[in-house]
């Protein structure tokens, strides 16, 4: 008896709808271990692959409006976040350059950290924000091998 079509399509892909595969327990591991080594302690509070909206707008609040952690370090949190992989694919299919942000494909640079370095925020650069929950859930599939 053979397998499924689906079980035989890669965890992480467009075809199991970026289903992770590493477990969150073990990404955010990896992440936090990045996170211990670029970015400071007031902001390990980010390195997390959260994908609540609810959570990560709280987050998102803390960061920006309590000034828990400067903004400047928001390129080496996506960085760890992408374990420098490129999920700009994920980020796209799951609609993150949709025409109704009227953000053009700005938000896709957050999806390949190793591209660009965000120096400053815009207010179109908020849109982004508000879809961190897409972002790391596209971070947390792409990363595939231990």
């Amino acid at each position: 008896m053979g397998w499924p079509l689906s079980a035989l399509a890669k965890c992480g892909t467009a075809q199991r709808n970026y289903q992770p595969c590493t477990s969150k327990l073990i990404a955010n591991k990896l992440f936090k271990s990045c996170c211990d080594l670029y970015v400071p302690e007031e902001c390990h509070f980010m390195c997390t692959y959260e994908i609540d909206q609810s959570k990560t707008r709280s987050m998102l609040l803390q960061l920006v409006k309590q000034k828990r952690c400067s903004m400047r370090y928001l390129s080496a949190i996506l960085y760890c976040a992408s374990q420098n992989r490129d999920n700009r694919k994920c980020c796209a299919d799951l609609d993150l350059n949709a025409t109704q942000l009227q953000v053009g494909s700005r938000c896709l640079r957050m999806c390949d950290p190793s591209g660009t370095a965000i120096e400053r925020l815009t207010k179109e650069d908020v849109t982004c924000l508000y879809n961190w929950n897409v972002i790391m859930y596209c971070h947390h599939a792409g990363i595939r091998e231990m």
